[in-house]
């Protein structure tokens, strides 16, 4: 087994850490594998990034040979063994578990399950539709983040380099492998400013004004946070710390989409949604379940001056829970 350990730059005070941990309490780490089953696959590499008293460092441990799992995962135990948080993407749905069972085949006293756990993944799963992203893989939240990689593999395709190092010892294919798994421990870091954008669906927002045009009016808010990148879609757009939201306008009606729409019937002859609880008092045949396009509440548009920023910020909210 390798143990390799590096001082990375990272500024601490630039990191969007919400509600994470302390810097010192985390370790975020990244394992890799020659395949998907924990029951029939190897733990190879392991990497983390920690603070110690002059920075951070990323450390991995390299298995050399089949033969090196065990130690391999005895030495994180070790290590991990004086963190309270762990920081993963995807971890909760792979990592974690994976260790979790090698440890309980190898008979170790180790229960990752105990250590406090961040899934970057799982918190940023929300955002999909929001951003417009093509996919939550790491390296396409890194595209859209406008992060540069000198790796240009994935962990599927690093497997047959692993197995050639373990007969060769080959240096190329051991930098493939550290290479890899670096940036992914370093990545993290990198991804962290997307968490920023959750401020939008936890509506930490507050109202600044509306502009009315010919069929649609924006309304506008400032953020609690600076976006990191702009973000656009037909329905919202962010840029540092303003966000927009555009709501139609068609025949002096503006129509603010529900977010509940299961609670909700739709009246096709009267082009307008009702609520379950009133829905027992019309025939069956005039009503019909409410779907995504027609479940919207029509408000006149001469009135807008008197409503009040509170009922707009629940109006953008309508809108950022569609997605």
């Amino acid at each position: 087994m390798k143990i390799l350990d590096r001082k990375v730059s990272i500024n601490t005070d630039e990191l969007s850490l919400r509600g994470i941990s302390s810097p010192e309490e985390m370790l975020l780490f990244d394992l890799e594998t020659t395949g998907l089953s924990k029951e029939y696959c190897q733990v190879y590499l392991i990497g983390c990034a920690y603070l110690d008293t002059d920075g951070w460092h990323i450390r991995q441990w390299l298995s050399e040979s089949a033969l090196d799992e065990i130690n391999l995962l005895k030495a994180f135990q070790r290590f991990a063994e004086g963190f309270r948080t762990l920081v993963t993407f995807n971890g909760e749905g792979f990592d974690i578990p994976f260790i979790h069972y090698k440890c309980g085949y190898y008979g170790l006293d180790f229960n990752i399950l105990t250590l406090n756990s961040f899934d970057i993944y799982k918190k940023i799963k929300c955002l999909k539709k929001l951003l417009g992203l093509s996919s939550l893989k790491q390296k396409s939240v890194e595209e859209f983040l406008g992060i540069q990689r000198e790796d240009k593999l994935n962990g599927g395709l690093l497997i047959p380099y692993y197995y050639e190092y373990e007969v060769t010892g080959s240096k190329v294919n051991e930098e493939l492998l550290l290479l890899h798994n670096f940036e992914d421990v370093l990545g993290m870091f990198e991804l962290m400013p997307i968490l920023d954008y959750l401020s939008i669906q936890e509506g930490k927002f507050e109202f600044i004004g509306y502009n009315v045009e010919e069929n649609k009016i924006s309304l506008q808010f400032t953020l609690d946070c600076t976006l990191p990148v702009l973000f656009k879609n037909e329905r919202i757009s962010g840029s540092e710390d303003s966000l927009f939201v555009f709501l139609k306008i068609q025949k002096g009606l503006m129509w603010v989409p529900v977010m509940d729409i299961k609670d909700y019937w739709y009246l096709p002859v009267e082009d307008r949604i009702i609520h379950k609880d009133l829905a027992a008092f019309v025939d069956k045949k005039y009503r019909r379940k409410a779907t995504r396009e027609n479940c919207y509440l029509k408000i006149a548009a001469d009135r807008l001056s008197d409503i009040s920023g509170e009922e707009f910020k629940s109006f953008a909210m309508n809108v950022i829970g569609s997605f």
